[in-house]
């Protein structure tokens, strides 16, 4: 099933973003290494996660300013700096591969294709890898951050690239941005249409010998590696009905979607509903959400551009199997929860085909949360 496009702002050139007067970031689960009061520089660290965790999450400030708040959330109030760059590009084969892994922890680099899983685990999959891919297909509808990001950054991402496959040890890169429509690309798909392999169920690109990483991933590597530049902002995609000024913009992460919504003249009272990310697989916000690094869209919905489900019964039609990129019957995963899940990556074609309107998506999220 076709689903239409929206881009309507893939050949706006990348704006930066008026900042507001201050950013927020959560700070459940984490250890402060700040205290309110303190003067920070954009780039020093704010938070950490404790040592036992794998995961390892570094929050550092894109604020010159200081913290006016730690419980529950950090605050800072400032403006953002460019943080000085310490060199250009550095030639990957220089560098020693646990180098490259250690300056992406501690930048705080995640999935910025909407999975936000850290990228030193995924540089450090203890199998043998032969291909690093990244994924520039953005098929989801009203999001060309990272098409312009390639357009405009494709050194930095090119840099970045080399030094994912230089990190994992992999012979051969590619840049897959062929346009298909939504879902193109997904994950199992570009590697079975780029290197022939095919994932088996409950596996990862990594066990096949691939790793897929996202355009704006590979940019904030290059940054951390060569500029020795922290995750600080990303490039979002400002769009839908209600907003005045669409666009692409460079926003700094813990920036206030509603601060977003109104520096791009956007009508409120025309607004259905806000989503960070996109329209597929975003999260519906509030005001008052934050910007993070896995989300490349704000968008502020009029009514005719959503619908919401009802939760009629289900009529067995076969629908979402069909339309799953994964062969899932979403149906029975619904019903009786097991590993299978793990294949599925919430595109949300299972809910967008049902024709009795199930909100499939938030069921699936409650059957993986029973499997763990």
């Amino acid at each position: 099933m076709k689903i239409k496009e929206h881009k309507h702002t893939a050949s706006d050139p990348i704006k930066r973003l008026a900042p507001s007067p201050s950013v927020r970031f959560g700070a459940k689960g984490l250890c402060l290494v700040v205290a309110a009061g303190d003067s920070v520089r954009a780039g020093q660290l704010l938070a950490v996660s404790p040592r036992e965790d794998r995961f390892a999450k570094h929050v550092c400030s894109p604020y010159n300013g200081s913290v006016v708040q730690i419980q529950p959330d950090v605050v800072v109030h400032g403006e953002p700096d460019v943080v000085v760059a310490t060199g250009s590009h550095v030639a990957p084969l220089s560098l020693a591969p646990e180098y490259i892994v250690e300056r992406a922890k501690v930048a705080g680099i995640v999935g910025m294709g909407g999975g936000a899983y850290p990228t030193h685990l995924k540089l450090t999959t203890g199998l043998p890898v032969d291909t690093v891919i990244v994924n520039g297909c953005e098929s989801e509808p009203y999001l060309t951050c990272d098409a312009r990001v390639l357009v405009e950054y494709r050194a930095e991402v090119d840099c970045g690239l080399q030094l994912a496959a230089r990190a994992v040890g992999a012979s051969r890169t590619l840049i897959a941005n062929a346009h298909h429509g939504y879902p193109g690309g997904y994950e199992k798909t570009l590697v079975s249409e780029y290197c022939g392999h095919l994932v088996p169920t409950g596996q990862r690109p990594h066990h096949v010998g691939v790793i897929v990483i996202n355009v704006q991933t590979a940019r904030a590597l290059h940054q951390a590696v060569c500029l020795g530049r922290p995750l600080l902002d990303r490039v979002v995609t400002v769009a839908g009905g209600a907003v005045g000024c669409p666009g692409n913009y460079l926003v700094p992460l813990g920036t206030e979607v509603g601060h977003v919504l109104k520096e791009c003249a956007t009508d409120v009272s025309k607004i259905a509903a806000v989503v960070l990310g996109g329209p597929m697989m975003g999260r519906e916000a509030q005001l008052e959400t934050t910007v993070e690094a896995w989300a490349g869209g704000v968008l502020a919905l009029v009514p005719g551009e959503i619908h919401r489900p009802v939760d009629m019964p289900c009529i067995r039609c076969g629908d979402c199997l069909v339309a799953c990129p994964a062969g899932l019957s979403a149906r029975h995963l619904v019903l009786r929860p097991n590993p299978s899940l793990r294949d599925c990556t919430e595109c949300g074609m299972c809910q967008y085909v049902c024709p009795a309107e199930r909100p499939l998506v938030r069921l699936l999220r409650q059957a993986k949360a029973k499997i763990g």
